[in-house]
């Protein structure tokens, strides 16, 4: 068994709209082809025992115990394999239940399907998941299966605590997720920003974009922090900074025990030792705080509970008491032992994943264990309470209990104030007092610190009382209500005029003063420049675009390779456009047939928001049966006002636009909207370019759709994109070089071929010489159907090579390419140049007067570069020549 590749994928895709993040693995389960489960001795019965959980896994039969069945009745490797998968994350913590497995290209290569709710996570239990497989099946011990299991979920919990969110982050982003906002995770720790473009806000766990830099350095520094509170009047403890050991005997003489002692600058209790009642253990808190700043607190120890108030933008929200991890002797047990007594409660879990921890023994513990004279081994009386940490964190194995709804207003009034003395959006305030119920200023209490970035967890989820979405006020202070946070999204997806219309779109609504981010084959732009080249329409470079905080408008061109590598790079947009569905890029990740390719481009469609459009080529049948998934409204566009898609869209009051009488018309029901004459619209080469036209009504439409542009936008956008070697590269480029004519375009494709042909066919030149190369990830018939398009269009033909030959052997592209021009036309003249540079020299070199040279290059602007140079080569003999004297004359 042989796994081939695995692949994340990150939002809507081929397999599923719902469940956006999915791991696919092609698996070749080589002689498993042979060996469904019921031909594998006591499979089921192994199977069961060492994963029971799997008996809740319906399968295709729709009840408890239906994938069992399966596999007693015989099913084959890989979907057992991705329900292992399934169960595997269950049981670590990671509780998720989509799957397929469908056959790929191939006899007994499979690609195997499941969710996934860590992306780390998911990939490894796909390795996991093929080796407990595999050990079931070779026969290996019960006990060495659940050995290998056992490691496996060890293992993907410390995976899933690494790198998922924490209940701070989580909670926030999940706030954010159910009021529509999105979210675009910045790297794999805490950075997040929510909304899109110049909406955008960023946090990184509890500290957010509004958080000042100076409250946050304020807060860190506890001594400063406290001499601040306290000259307004706020109750803290006295204390002083200390750098030597040799100063801890004159500080507790005026302080008096008992003492804490604690980092400067430290947080989340690191460091930190209280009710110190010895100069012994006074010294040793000062060495274990000394390993986290170079400078130390030592303050009087408050007496009373330990407290937690969390203020958020100015306001009160959650309060809670916080007790750190203990044990009760029972007078036979050591306090190991109670400790793993303790963490049997089923509601402690490994890191975060249960509401609370389990408790570990650190060197916390021992220190705390030390100043008792106590070690692990030691055996409480019965009823003895012993406290394992100095700070009552949730994380090191602490318990919290709700206090919300008991406060004193004094102390309302006191927390909300401190928040603002030091300036934090989100403060977390840390109080000792025997109660909250009383005044701060009645009952001897204090406040200990105030920390910037205050964990979540304890008031979202209490061991004790009511949980509080503290979340909720954070996004309301991040995005008030009515406030934006999205910018319009327009996708482009189809075979082929994906590129142009983007262009067109971003140029119409750059007229209208809006800051454009867009994506296309060339590369990725923000306004007006160019800010990373190459091949950019997948969902790494829109979210470039998203993530840009000067975007106000994004054109995303949306192309089949990211969308099956990495599934769509946004959560959905308000305009998705189809342009066409045709024969290109088939045989490729598992699809084969032009209705399987429909699927992949209807991913955009499928993915309009209810309020906004999608906008379907009429004119493609394949693309007009994508309606019945489409939950957004519909336009449609269409060559032809006669289309019958579109007389029935505008008898139902539907928008549309079309080409009709020499116009690029709008159809609102059943008024028409005139925008421009096609003669007037460079674009279209005065009406010669047919496909030029097409991208133009799309673009048209979905201009027209977009909330704010008018028809006068439109029609001067349309009239001012002129077509050019920068304003278009590689999409009908024709250029003057001298007495003869140079067309480059991408076309790529049979379909590309045939549009590009029906415009030459326009075109007076007689002599039409073409340099073209098949792309070597194509199937073989492909390749020679672009040899046969290209030979119905030309006079004479050069054959290149690609670069990259993805795959294949040198040479062989080109000879299916020559095949399938000679099947077509026998007798054309045809050369075979494989290097590029050199076969565009040579037709450059070699072209004579009127004739017209058709490059459709591998390297666009390599391409337009020799030309523009030969160009301006002949242009300067030219006027060297004129120069030269006439000695007839003379």
């Amino acid at each position: 068994m042989k796994i081939l590749e695995i692949r994340a994928l990150r939002g809507a895709n081929y397999w599923s709209n719902r469940w956006k993040k999915l791991i696919v693995m092609k698996l070749d389960i080589e002689d498993y082809e042979s060996k469904p489960s019921d031909k594998i001795l006591g499979f089921t019965e192994r199977i069961k025992e060492i994963m029971p959980g799997l008996v809740m896994h319906t399968c295709s039969y729709g009840y408890e115990g239906g994938f069992l069945q399966r596999v007693s009745e015989g099913t084959w490797a890989g979907h057992i394999i991705e329900h292992i998968a399934l169960e595997l994350q269950t049981l670590a913590g990671m509780e998720t239940g989509f799957g397929r497995t469908r056959e790929a290209e191939s006899e007994g290569v499979y690609n195997v399907i499941f969710s996934y709710v860590e992306e780390e996570a998911g990939k490894y239990a796909a390795k996991a998941s093929v080796e407990i497989f595999l050990g079931l099946a070779e026969g290996k011990s019960i006990d060495e299966l659940k050995r290998l299991l056992s490691g496996h979920i060890q293992e993907l919990r410390e995976i899933r605590e690494d790198v998922r969110f924490g209940p701070s982050t989580g909670s926030i982003v999940e706030e954010a997720q159910n009021r529509g906002i999105p979210h675009i995770r910045l790297n794999d720790q805490s950075l997040v920003q929510l909304g899109y473009g110049i909406y955008q806000r960023t946090i990184q766990a509890t500290v957010t974009c509004k958080t000042g830099f100076i409250p946050t350095d304020v807060a860190s520094d506890k001594l400063l922090c406290k001499q601040l509170l306290q000259t307004m009047g706020i109750p803290v403890p006295q204390g002083y900074k200390i750098r030597n050991e040799d100063e801890i005997g004159e500080c507790i003489d005026s302080l008096g025990f008992p003492v804490a002692v604690k980092p400067l600058d430290s947080n989340h209790g690191k460091g930190i030792t209280a009710n110190i009642n010895s100069l012994e253990g006074a010294v040793r808190a000062f060495k274990s705080a000394k390993e986290y700043s170079r400078t130390v607190i030592i303050e009087k120890s408050l007496q009373g509970n330990d407290f937690r108030a969390l203020v958020i933008n100015n306001r009160l929200v959650a309060v809670a008491e916080r007790i750190p991890a203990l044990v009760t002797g029972d007078g036979r047990s050591t306090i190991r032992e109670l400790i793993e007594i303790v963490n049997k409660d089923p509601r402690r879990g490994y890191g975060h994943e249960k509401i609370l921890t389990q408790i570990n023994i650190d060197g916390m513990t021992m220190r705390v264990l030390e100043l008792k004279g106590y070690t692990p081994e030691t055996v409480l009386k019965k009823g003895e309470v012993c406290y394992l940490k100095s700070t009552a964190n949730i994380s090191t194995g602490g318990t919290a209990i709700d206090r919300t709804d008991e406060i004193h207003p004094d102390n309302i009034f006191l927390f909300e104030r401190i928040a603002r003395i030091i300036g934090l959006d989100i403060a977390g305030i840390d109080i000792v007092a025997p109660d909250l119920s009383t005044s701060l200023m009645i009952n001897g209490g204090g406040i200990i610190e105030v920390n910037a970035a205050p964990g979540f967890r304890m008031h979202l989820a209490p061991s004790e009382g009511l949980p509080r979405n503290v979340a909720e006020p954070v996004v309301n202070m991040l995005f008030p209500p009515g406030e934006k946070y999205r910018i319009p999204i327009i996708a482009v997806t189809g075979t082929n005029g994906k590129t142009t219309t983007t262009r067109l779109i971003a140029h119409i609504l750059k007229n209208i003063g809006r800051n454009v981010g867009f994506t296309t084959t060339e590369g990725v732009y923000i306004g007006n420049r160019m800010i990373q080249s190459g091949d950019n329409t997948g969902p790494v470079s829109a979210q470039m675009v998203l993530r840009d905080p000067t975007v106000e408008i994004a054109v995303l061109e949306t192309a089949r390779g990211g969308l099956l590598r990495a599934g769509l790079g946004f959560d959905g947009c308000d305009i998705g456009i189809v342009m066409n569905v045709t024969a290109d890029h088939l045989g490729l990740k598992g699809i084969n047939t032009l209705e399987e390719m429909a699927r992949v481009k209807s991913i955009v469609a499928e993915n309009v928001f209810k309020t906004g459009y999608a906008v379907l080529n009429a004119d493609d049948k394949l693309v007009m049966n994508m309606r019945e998934k489409i939950q957004a409204n519909i336009a449609l566009f269409s060559m032809d006002e006669n289309n019958e898609f579109i007389k029935a869209h505008i008898k139902k009051g539907g928008i549309a636009c079309v080409y009709e009488n020499n116009f690029i018309t709008l159809l609102k029901g059943q008024w028409k909207l005139r925008v421009e004459k096609v003669i007037n619209i460079p674009l279209t080469f005065g009406g010669k370019a047919a496909f030029m036209i097409q991208n133009v009504i799309a673009a048209t439409l979905s201009s027209y759709i977009l909330h704010g542009v008018s028809i006068e936008d439109i029609k001067f956008g349309l009239n001012s994109f002129v077509p050019s070697e920068t304003q278009t590269p590689g999409r009908l480029n024709l250029i003057d070089v001298g007495n003869f004519t140079v067309l480059v375009d991408f076309a790529h494709n049979p379909a590309g071929m045939e549009a590009l042909s029906k415009f030459v066919e326009k075109l007076p030149n007689k002599v039409k010489t073409g340099i073209i190369g098949g792309t070597g990830d194509r199937r073989d018939e492909d390749i020679k159907n672009l040899g046969r398009a290209a030979a119905k269009m030309l006079t004479n033909i050069i054959i290149r090579e690609d670069e990259s030959l993805r795959g294949r052997e040198k040479g062989v592209i080109n000879q299916l390419v020559l095949e399938g021009v000679k099947s077509e036309k026998p007798d054309i003249d045809v050369k075979i140049i494989e290097d590029e540079v050199e076969a565009i020299n040579y037709v450059l070199k070699n072209a004579k007067k009127n004739d017209l040279i058709i490059i459709l290059p591998d390297n666009i602007p390599r391409a337009i570069n020799i030309i523009h140079n030969y160009r301006d080569k002949l242009n300067k003999i030219k006027v060297e020549q004129s120069d030269i004297p006439n000695l007839n004359e003379t």
